[in-house]
């Protein structure tokens, strides 16, 4: 099986997905996640929460390239993701 976060790597860095493309509300339950996670999402997690929150690929590749455009994310690999600080304590 291939990782998921590499997946979504790669997604977000396709020009396809314009930031006009991002829901706002499932942007914010994305972010809600990592947050409640410490800020990181690791690879294994993303597989169990992202599905059973409903998220596709394709739109969890939209929501990172919108975060990476505005500067959101201290890291993201195969490994997992992290939350900038500021992103992770923003109201």
């Amino acid at each position: 099986m291939r990782k998921i976060l590499v997946a979504l790597s790669l997604l977000a860095a396709s020009p396809a997905f314009a930031l006009d493309n991002v829901d706002v509300e499932r942007s914010n339950l994305l972010l809600q996640l990592i947050r409640d996670n410490g800020c990181s999402m690791t690879e294994e997690l993303a597989e169990t929460l992202l599905p059973e929150n409903g998220f596709t690929k394709k739109e969890v590749g939209a929501i990172l390239r919108a975060w990476e455009t505005a500067d959101w994310i201290a890291e993201m690999s195969d490994r997992g993701i992290t939350l900038r600080e500021e992103s992770c304590t923003a109201g």
